[in-house]
């Protein structure tokens, strides 16, 4: 009797490892897993693209202190001539128009593109003016969200029609705690000789400001004409 009770105990218990063995995790088949998931959650991360990708390769990479941001007519400096975007792709810069310009593709032109920080890209475009693409723009896109700032910044422009001329220089440049700022230049004169040709007044308005670029306004951070002029003397010498 006693001996029968013990078999049929060892019995019960044999089958209780033998459950226990089949049923319990195996750590190492776990672990691989996990770090299947991690790794195709790393890699659906990276492989994420931007719907901007296309047309920012059409923008040439580019690193500075500083960049003299300035556009001029027939000049054998190409610098901010740019390769034409479409019409599709000029519209993704948030720019005021939506028809093709006087005969082109868009009338306009992908400059530069350069990192402002870690979550943000410079681009840098030739834009319609009044009568030509003699604008440049600022435009800036915010790579964690996706999309591009609804505002844009006038680097450069020149105009001129009937006795009045303007034009706009800036230098970019990045401060000692590495924001972007933006001294501007604005040049604009009047020829009464069109009005009258015995008389050679030429009116000269000049302006300086400095703009904070890492905004999505473009705040202005100073228009004191004085301190202005004497801070960035070194770069006006050939302006003034």
């Amino acid at each position: 009797m006693n001996r029968s009770f013990y078999i049929i105990t060892l019995i019960f218990l044999l089958q209780g490892v033998f459950i226990s063995c089949n049923t319990g995790s195996n750590p190492k088949k776990e672990l691989s897993k996990e770090e299947g998931s991690v790794r195709k959650t790393d890699s659906s991360f990276i492989e994420k693209k931007s719907v901007y990708d296309e047309l920012l390769k059409k923008f040439k990479p580019i690193s500075f202190d500083t960049l003299k941001v300035e556009y001029e007519y027939a000049t054998k400096d190409k610098k901010f001539r740019g390769t034409e975007l479409t019409l599709k792709e000029a519209k993704s810069l948030n720019i005021e128009y939506t028809e093709p310009y006087y005969g082109k593709l868009s009338g306009v032109y992908a400059c530069y593109q350069f990192q402002i920080d870690s979550t943000h890209t410079g681009l840098i475009a030739r834009i319609p003016a009044e009568y030509e693409s003699t604008s440049i723009g600022l435009f800036i896109l915010d790579r964690r969200k996706d999309q591009m700032e609804s505002e844009y910044f006038h680097l450069g422009a020149i105009f001129g029609d009937a006795g009045d001329a303007y034009q706009r220089i800036s230098w970019l440049f990045r401060t000692k705690d590495k924001q972007l700022h933006s001294f501007v230049y604005d040049y604009s004169s009047y020829d009464h000789t069109v009005e009258d040709t015995a008389d050679h007044t030429i009116d000269v308005w000049k302006e300086y400001y400095l703009f904070n670029c890492m905004t999505s306004k473009f705040d202005t951070l100073s228009k004191n004409e004085a301190l202005l002029k004497k801070r960035f003397k070194n770069v006006l010498k050939t302006e003034l």
